[in-house]
């Protein structure tokens, strides 16, 4: 091994590439990553019982359900006993008639008048079912705000509505608020946990990171509220009709500006899911949103795409400069710092985002995962052509 200055060209080219590639990768790509937890923290401080002078906007909580009464005995017992500075109302609209849910809810409503059930038609074909209750729940609904969650939702916290309803009583500018919803504890314990942990914190870490530079364009239907007016002047979901899903992406991309939208991530406000098996739903989850995903806005999500790719450009440059130029020491040391940049901004982003969603920890696979994420997203697109996601089908 030696040192020098003197380099060919090409190597300089390629010692070049690598530098840019880390400097893009840690300024451009890793520092959005903290801003997920310091949104949290900041969402955190703010929790507290609202101004008592400040007059709390009616609120109207819909149940999105398909005959899913234990997790409705969860979640309904939850949602009446929130505690909520203003008035507000739940409304479960399920996926055809169930004498047994009426049963429940009819148990329930004997002590709670704010408690309502409707049901989609039996016969309803060649249609979003989903789109059609939650027109249906947006319809019947009274307050001001509805709040959107579904059946298979698990709510911990009795101010999970205040917190929701926090930017609204708060802005009067507001219409939009995004919240989180993530796996139960314990959910996925099959092979690849890992991968399927990463990828959807992953997934919530582009949307929320695009909110968080106001440049909305999703939310989850476990967890997302936004103003009734807001709803009807957009046509509800009229535009995408003809697609089964969208309720939660394609709307919110038609709706969400960044004058308008809030993104809410305090602990109170967290929402966990009932995944069933999350090694199955969460594959057919992303080809959905790969599905809808080609009819929203694509900016906002370059960001967050380019971390890959760097990475590779970085591993290529890297290995062709060692190539033609290993006995140098100069060579040896612009790829090693450059990686070990690139490895701790990494570790370092990934931690903060992921232990913020509640995430599992990664340390060794990060890199693995995050450089191969690319492919299982194009296998994704892949499998999300054909006419089964459209009400035709």
């Amino acid at each position: 091994m030696h040192f020098s200055l003197y380099l060919p060209t090409h190597v300089y080219v390629l010692l070049g590439a690598c530098l840019l590639a880390a400097l893009v990768f840690c300024i451009y790509y890793a520092v959005p990553l903290f801003s997920v937890a310091r949104w949290r923290k900041h969402c955190n401080e703010e929790a507290s019982p609202l101004d008592p002078e400040v007059n709390a906007a009616k609120a109207s909580v819909i149940v999105y359900s398909r005959d899913e009464l234990t997790g409705l005995e969860r979640l309904v017992p939850a949602l009446l006993n929130q505690n909520y500075e203003g008035e507000y109302e739940v409304i479960v609209v399920n996926e055809g008639e169930s004498a047994q849910i009426r049963d429940y809810i009819d148990s329930l409503q004997l002590a709670h008048r704010n408690l309502y059930l409707t049901h989609t038609p039996d016969g309803a074909r060649s249609l979003s079912r989903k789109k059609l209750a939650l027109t249906l729940g947006v319809k019947a609904a009274r307050g001001e705000v509805v709040v959107l969650t579904t059946a298979l939702s698990i709510i911990e916290s009795d101010r999970w509505l205040a917190e929701m309803m926090r930017p609204f009583n708060t802005d009067a500018a507001i219409e939009v608020v995004t919240g989180v919803a993530v796996p139960a504890e314990g959910e996925d314990n099959a092979r690849g946990r890992r991968r399927r942990s990463f990828d959807f914190c992953a997934d919530c870490v582009t949307w929320l990171t695009a909110a968080l530079r106001h440049h909305p364009y999703r939310g989850v239907e476990h967890n997302l509220a936004y103003r009734r007016e807001l709803f009807f002047n957009n046509k509800g979901f009229s535009r995408s009709l003809n697609i089964q899903h969208g309720d939660d992406d394609i709307f919110i991309n038609e709706i969400a500006r960044p004058d308008n939208t809030a993104v809410q991530l305090s602990d109170g406000s967290l929402v966990r899911f009932d995944g069933d098996i999350f090694n199955i739903t969460y594959p057919e989850e992303a080809v959905r949103r790969a599905f809808t995903g080609k009819h929203i806005r694509h900016g906002a999500r370059r960001r967050m795409a380019t971390g890959p790719w760097l990475m590779w450009l970085w591993t290529a440059a890297a290995a062709a400069a060692l190539v033609f130029d290993y006995s140098n020491w100069l060579t040896a040391g612009t790829v090693a710092v450059t990686g070990i940049a690139m490895l701790l901004m990494l570790v370092a982003g990934w931690h903060s985002a992921m232990k913020a969603l509640h995430g599992r920890r990664l340390l060794c696979t990060l890199p693995w995962l995050l450089i191969t994420r690319p492919l299982r997203k194009c296998y994704y697109r892949l499998r999300s052509h054909g006419g089964r996601h459209f009400t035709y089908s």
